[in-house]
């Protein structure tokens, strides 16, 4: 019997966590552990797949860093490139960042074959911890051919959900992801993967794009009452080549914000306008124009960040960062 290939890379988080006493839920060290062990403690696994396992980071997502997004962008390329044979990609991840490296990895891997994140709530040594279970149905997401030409994947307590709707939307207990205005694509149970078949195929929008090894930065700026407008002036003055507004309500700023932007004389960097709400739309507004700004659809504010990294990184302007915005939709 033909037993599929699968490639597990390791980057770290909770799931790879460790505490003291297996009661300890909230103080624990995240990515104690590799994955190699972790692919040990389910040995289940063998029935599913013949894994290679791989190490590109064992940190807290929080310490994440554009290194190693260079890495396991770099590693996953080259192993599709490279292996005609290999049935997937399964990255275990911390929680915190997670749904930000997924969608990185949306809009630059063109490949049917499916990447899947994981990560878990609980540390490895807690009572019922759920990563075990989690990477289990990682791996069987991954070997299945319903998974094939769905982009990248995150599976979390038995829920599949796509990279661009997904977000982490809990401190606390296993489910903790969502997928809001979306909804999960599917679920997976000892019955099977289940999830509709793919619509076609995907553009993928960065699938060429070269990443640096300097990597730009691009600040997210919270909307509250009074917003401090040094913090956005701070920003201009220091040349940042890309910025995300967290906006009140759809994606609204102050107008002491306005204000700034009308004043600023200097080259103006891409600025998205994402919204603080946790879901819906952000739509054009008719000052958007005249203040150099676009609004982020509904991609997140973390998400509006990755995607105008990458834009950064391939030397869009506004126009045609705003006309890809206007697709995604259709795109992702």
């Amino acid at each position: 019997m033909h037993c599929p290939r699968i490639l597990l890379i390791g980057t770290g988080g909770t799931i790879a966590g460790t505490a003291p006493a297996s009661t300890q839920l909230n103080h624990y060290l995240a990515g104690a552990i590799g994955a190699g062990e972790l692919l040990q403690t389910v040995p289940q696994l063998q029935q599913l797949a013949e894994i290679e396992v791989e190490q590109i980071a064992n940190v807290d997502s929080a310490d994440l860093l554009f290194a190693h997004w260079h890495a396991l962008v770099g590693r996953i390329r080259a192993a599709f490139a490279t292996d005609p044979e290999l049935a997937g990609v399964v990255i275990t991840h911390g929680t915190n960042t997670l749904e930000e490296t997924a969608w990185l990895l949306q809009l630059l891997i063109d490949d049917p074959r499916p990447v899947v994140l994981v990560g878990a709530m609980r540390p490895a040594t807690a009572l019922s911890a759920d990563g075990p279970l989690n990477l289990f149905q990682a791996v069987q997401v991954a070997v299945s051919p319903e998974a094939r030409g769905h982009g990248v994947l995150v599976v979390m307590d038995g829920q599949i959900h796509g990279a661009r709707a997904v977000t982490k939307v809990a401190t606390q207990g296993v489910g903790a992801f969502a997928s809001p205005g979306s909804g999960f694509l599917g679920w997976v149970d000892d019955v099977g993967v289940h999830l509709p078949t793919a619509s076609g195929s995907r553009q993928v929008r960065f699938a060429g794009l070269a990443l640096p090894e300097q990597w730009p930065q691009v600040p997210i700026l919270y909307g509250c009452v009074e917003p401090d407008p040094l913090l956005l002036s701070a920003c201009l003055n220091a040349g940042v080549v890309g910025l995300v507004f967290t906006g009140t309500g759809a994606g609204q700023l102050s107008a002491g914000e306005c204000r700034v932007l009308e004043a600023w004389a200097g080259p103006r960097p891409l600025m998205l306008r994402a919204n603080r709400c946790g879901s819906g739309p952000v739509h054009h507004h008719p000052e958007d124009e005249r203040l150099g700004l676009l609004p982020a659809g509904s991609l997140n504010p973390q998400k509006a960040r990755v995607l105008l990294l990458l834009a950064s990184i391939a030397g869009f302007d506004r126009a045609e960062l705003g006309a890809w915005i206007s697709q995604l939709d259709h795109v992702s």
